[in-house]
C-alpha cells in the first residue's frame, strides 16, 4: 500500500517567537487601565484642592483689602458694614470698641485717662462653595486719638 501523503521532512518544534500570549497581554492591559483611573483621581483631586485653595486666597484678600480701608479711616466709630464684591464673593465689616482687660484695678483707670482709645476691626468674606457657606475672617486693633483730645495741638 502505497502512503496517500506525500513525504515531508519531520516537523522540528518551532522556535520560540518572544511574543506575548493573550493572557499576558490582558493582563498588563488590566494594570495599565488600573493606573491611569487611580492618576486621573489624583489629578480630579489635585484640581478641586487647586480651586478651594485659589478660593481662600481670593477671600482673604478681598477681607485684607476691608481691613485696610477701616485702617485708612481718619476717624473710627462703632459701626458695621455689608455689601458684595462683583464676582459673588460676601463682605461684612465691623468696628466696636476694644476693651482691655486690666488685671487689677488700677490698671483700668489708667487705660480710662489714655488720650487714645483702641477699636477692634473685623472683616469677613464669605462665598458658596457647591453646597457649603466659607468664611474667611481678619481681626486686627487700631489705636486712634480720642475725640476729646483732637483738638489738643500740644500733643500731635
Amino acid at each position: 500500500m502505497k502512503n496517500l501523503k506525500p513525504d515531508r521532512a519531520p516537523r522540528a518544534a518551532l522556535p520560540a517567537s518572544g511574543g506575548f500570549t493573550l493572557l499576558e497581554v490582558l493582563l498588563a492591559v488590566m494594570i495599565l487601565a488600573i493606573t491611569v483611573t487611580v492618576l486621573l483621581l489624583q489629578f480630579s483631586v489635585a484640581l478641586r484642592a487647586s480651586t478651594a485653595s485659589q478660593e481662600v486666597t481670593r477671600a482673604t484678600l478681598y477681607a485684607k483689602l476691608k481691613i485696610e480701608e477701616l485702617k485708612m479711616a481718619e476717624e473710627l466709630s462703632e459701626s458695621a458694614q455689608s455689601g458684595t464684591f462683583a464676582d459673588g464673593y460676601d463682605w461684612e465689616t465691623r468696628v466696636v470698641p476694644y476693651t482691655h482687660e486690666a488685671a487689677v484695678p488700677e490698671d483700668e483707670q489708667a487705660y480710662e485717662s489714655l488720650r487714645v482709645e483702641t477699636f477692634q476691626l473685623e472683616s469677613t468674606v464669605k462665598w458658596r462653595m457647591g453646597e457649603r457657606t466659607r468664611a474667611v475672617t481678619l481681626t486686627t486693633l487700631k489705636t486712634v486719638r480720642k475725640k476729646e483730645w483732637k483738638q489738643d495741638k500740644q500733643f500731635l
